[in-house]
């Protein structure tokens, strides 16, 4: 903390002689609601010169370190498109320019860049399972280029188009001079859709409707101006979808306990009634799904003196799903709240000089249970609560999984400030923000109990299901809810440097500091130090060679990441306040019968006492070339080594003893310590590797077209785990690199391609407004004219991933107690390819070319990551007119019509990847909706 101090002191006083200023501004769209993700760039129009910056949350940028003279600021959204331009003049004097931009309503919007999720596939919507769904069940990762890497900003994983840790400010803005308001409704109806591919009958009904309101202008001449944006949507209706199940002929309990009959009856209603009607057990059903989301927003800018400006901001959203339940209780019920309240002082205390001083309230609250039906299933025997019931791979297990009910409320209070200084050629920066963070939590792992019915004692594990043999039965007792708090700290500091008119510098040091969590109650030891070294140099440099159309930028930082609750809270399952248990071969009647060594050995969860935060070093080169009509190229490289990645090590597995047979009922006794099952340690020991090359060419608006388009070559390996992982075993997606048995070396048998690994990305977005004769009038004009078009297009190759057993019984499995075993390869020719094809991918993954019979506590050969599935290829379009009315510039009605998925491509999801399955090797489901056609009309008055 001395040293970091000492360099902020020494940027502080740093002083030459020539002056620079800066340009500031605001970007909003037609109803003068702020447009975040717009990129600014204005250029010297003398020297060629060009400066970068991205609009905040609230629609702000500022650009720093420019000297006198005439600048061509343009504009363009996320999507590349340019929208506006002008001329700014930054005289000697002044030292600040300002220049606000408003959007067209046709330049303010954009169709969507992916396809439409489909909604057979849960998104648990805590945690991180949200983004690691996008980046390994949806298309993959987002390649990004950064032309520089400012300390103010955390960049943890922006590579991938994902910065974990962004930071955005609340920025003043010019107040509004007059009311403006719109009014929009958006409507999808399946009426218009085209059906899944393995749709089987007609598309059932389904819906999805939306509004939203927003007025905005001044309260009081000069001194404030107010925002008001509230929206809702409503999704209802059918989501189709495969699960495996049992046939009818399946569907009676062969137990000779006619208590465990009933059971197992009471269980079986879970499934659908119909028959399955795709082959090997799969059915192809419905089930319907309700959502309904509400956004609201309230913003108050105030200019109390000449130099001063604050920006207050409240903004609440709410998410209720009612989720689609093909088999009885597959997914949770999930409820959300965010609140957050943003504030910020804006001082200007001479043109040279600003400082800024805020506050943030962020309140997220998440509550994740299992759904009433679920909870009644056996109602009728007295049983609650329901456990959940896996069927390994031969049917569709019963219930949302072991990690519910979730309850969550987390309180964030944020406090930060920073001061810009403008001295001859040096533009400094510097600030500080600390946080205190109140988190409130019931995270669950196997309290209602989990049964799995396995491959063993010579049955299926759909036979062991029918006779109420189960191979496991896990369980988790005591208090679960647990309160932490900790603090969360960082300074930083920047010095932008013009060493000549075509050569830019800039020099920045981050610190970063999470003091290590402790439970309110002291009812659980995290059990790791602070980690108190988390230094992050910034460089980077832009040079304008013979001040040409050429510029050349380079950039380096280190960012680092974060533990998550999801990760420490994990310590709350430890005994003896809690006791995870864990019965092999049980009594589905009586669970935990057995002897008083069983029902006292439980599972073990810590972090590792050297657990270090993970971090990156982030790189990148760019060479940017302008070129006639309008247009730039760039072509950019991208490199990514992070470090001390977290990964979840699972040790005390079971091993051969002598004298001792090899069975599942004997891996208790086979373990080194016989005080625990599993002892589960989350440690900071895999690293991740990412370089690309993207080559861009951005063209701005001329004639009514305007385009970028992108094409990007890179690879990404981990040995085990990426920027996502949490190492809590609870991910989602669950792959997360456990190794395959306690003894492997982690190299051997973990590096491999990253999960969301995808070669080669081609994007192209686009804006044309259709022409029309200026000289015709009348009708035709009313009719023809001021039509637009616009789209994106993605060619992405598929996601890389693996193959498991499905089982950890001898000779399906190294019978060690941890169920993450991969298969030897009898013919490796058949590695690397991608399986994108459901009428050939049974072919090429054979049983036949897979080895089951594992050493006991050892591994198979295949590696991690070692296929790959269906790519991305998806055309979005849409069409729409803006109509003028009468009364000003502002008022208008818009119509648009929205194509999602416009080719009905299927992007086929990766096939069945457990061995013991019976539908091995199957793909049976996609990752996107069919064509998707929705219709939105805007009022803007």
């Amino acid at each position: 903390m001395k040293h970091c101090l000492i360099i902020f002191a020494l940027l502080l006083v740093a002083t030459v002689a020539a002056r620079a200023g800066e340009i500031r501004g605001r970007v909003s769209n037609a109803q003068g609601a702020s447009v975040a993700g717009t990129k600014v760039t204005a250029t010297n129009q003398k020297e060629g010169a060009r400066w970068e910056a991205t609009t905040g949350s609230d629609g702000t940028y500022t650009l720093e370190g420019l000297e006198p003279g005439v600048y061509t600021l343009t504009i363009a959204g996320a999507s590349g498109q340019e929208a506006l331009r002008r001329q700014v003049v930054l005289g000697p004097e002044s030292g600040t320019a300002r220049a606000d931009f408003q959007l067209a309503p046709a330049a303010a919007q954009t169709v969507s860049a992916a396809e439409e999720r489909n909604p057979n596939i849960f998104v648990y919507r805590i945690d991180l399972n949200e983004l690691r769904n996008r980046l390994t069940v949806g298309r993959g990762a987002d390649p990004q280029y950064i032309p520089e890497f400012r300390p103010e900003q955390n960049y943890f994983g922006a590579e991938f188009g994902a910065s974990l840790l962004n930071f955005e400010v609340i920025r003043s803005r010019s107040l509004l001079s007059s009311w403006r308001g719109s009014v929009s409704a958006l409507h999808q109806n399946s009426a218009l859709n085209a059906r899944n591919f393995f749709n089987v009958g007609p598309l059932r009904a389904s819906r999805l409707n939306s509004y939203s309101l927003t007025g905005s202008g001044p309260l009081a001449s000069e001194k404030a101006s107010l925002l008001v944006q509230y929206g809702q949507s409503f999704t209802s209706g059918f989501v189709n979808g495969n699960i495996l199940v049992p046939d009818l002929s399946e569907r009676t309990p062969r137990s000779p306990d006619p208590r465990v009959n009933a059971v197992i009856a009471s269980l079986l209603k879970a499934y659908p009634a119909e028959a399955p009607n795709l082959g090997d057990g799969r059915l192809n059903s419905n089930a319907t799904r309700d959502i309904d989301a509400t956004d609201a927003l309230a913003r108050l800018d105030l200019k109390p003196s000449e130099g001063a400006a604050v920006a207050l901001r409240y903004t609440v959203n709410d998410y209720v799903e009612e989720p689609f339940q093909l088999v009885a209780g597959q997914n949770p019920q999930t409820n959300l709240r965010n609140q957050s309240v943003h504030s910020s002082l804006t001082e200007t205390f001479s043109p040279q000089t600003v400082g800024r001083f805020g506050f943030h309230y962020d309140r997220p609250a998440a509550l994740l249970e299992p759904t009433q039906r679920f909870k009644d299933l056996l109602a009728p025997l007295g049983i609650s609560p329901v456990p959940d019931i896996e069927i390994s791979s031969e049917a569709a297990g019963i219930g949302p999984g072991p990690k519910f009910p979730r309850r969550r409320v987390q309180n964030r209070f944020q406090f930060y400030s920073d001061l810009s200084h403008s001295a001859g050629r040096h533009a400094l920066k510097a600030g500080w923000s600390t946080t205190r963070v109140q988190l409130n939590d019931l995270q669950s792992d196997n309290s209602r109990g989990t049964l799995v019915f396995d491959r063993n004692f010579g049955l299926s594990s759909l036979q062991n299901f029918l006779l109420g043999t189960p191979t496991q039965y896990t369980i988790a007792f005591g208090n679960l809810y647990r309160g932490f708090r900790n603090w969360e700290h960082f300074l930083f500091a920047e010095d932008q440097i013009r060493i000549a008119p075509t050569l830019s510098v800039s020099l920045g040091l981050r610190y970063e500091l999470m003091t290590a969590p402790v439970e309110v109650n002291r009812l659980t030891e995290v059990g790791f130090p602070t980690d108190k070294n988390n230094f992050a140099p910034r460089f980077g440099f832009a040079w304008n060679p013979g001040r040409r159309n050429t510029t050349i930028r380079g950039a380096y930082g280190i960012s680092y990441s974060t533990i998550f609750p999801v990760t420490f809270g994990m310590t709350r399952f430890n005994p003896p306040a809690t006791q995870v248990v864990q019965v092999f071969n049980p009594d589905l009647l009586n669970s935990l019968a057995g002897s008083t060594a069983q029902q006292s050995r439980s599972s073990l969860y810590r972090l590792n006492p050297d657990l270090v935060m993970p971090y990156s070093h982030q790189y990148s080169f760019g060479i940017e070339r302008s070129l006639p009509g309008g247009a730039t190229l760039r072509i950019g490289y991208i490199g990514m080594r992070s470090f001390h990645i977290l990964t979840l090590g699972e040790y005390n597995r079971a091993r051969p003893v002598p004298g001792i047979p090899i069975t599942t009922a004997t891996i208790d006794a086979r373990r080194p310590d016989p005080r625990y099952s599993n002892i589960n340690v989350v440690e900071s020991n895999s690293i991740s590797y990412f370089d690309a090359m993207q080559l861009s060419v951005d063209k701005r608006l001329t004639r009514g077209l305007t385009f970028r388009a992108s094409y990007t070559v890179g690879k990404s390996i981990d040995t085990g785990g990426d920027f996502t992982n949490t190492a809590s075993g609870v991910e989602n997606p669950p792959e997360q690199g456990t190794p395959s048995c306690e003894q492997c070396a982690r190299f051997s048998d973990q590096k491999g391609l990253s999960l969301f690994d995808t070669p080669q990305v081609f994007v192209l977005s686009y804006s044309y407004a259709l022409p029309f004769p200026a000289r015709v009038n009348g009708w035709t004009s009313a009719l023809f004219s001021g039509w637009q078009i616009s789209g994106t297009t993605i060619f992405q190759s598929g996601t890389a991933f693996h193959m498991h057993t499905g089982s950890d019984n001898p000779g399906i499995g190294n019978v060690d107690g941890v169920s993450h075993d991969r298969p030897n390869i009898g013919n490796p020719a058949i590695l690397g390819r991608s399986l994108d094809d459901p009428n050939t991918s049974v072919a090429v993954l054979q049983s036949g070319r897979f080895d089951t019979n594992l050493p006991p506590g050892g591994r198979g050969n295949i590696g991690y990551n070692t296929f790959r599935k269906d790519g991305t290829n998806n055309w979005n379009f849409a069409l729409g007119r803006t109509f003028r009315l009468p009364g000003g510039r502002e008022r208008s009605l818009q119509f648009r019509t929205e194509f999602i998925n416009l080719l009905n491509h299927a992007q086929f999801e990766k096939p069945q990847i457990q061995f013991a399955s019976r539908t091995f090797g199957q793909i049976t489901n996609t990752a996107n909706k069919g064509r998707q056609v929705q219709f939105l009309l805007r009022l803007n008055f």
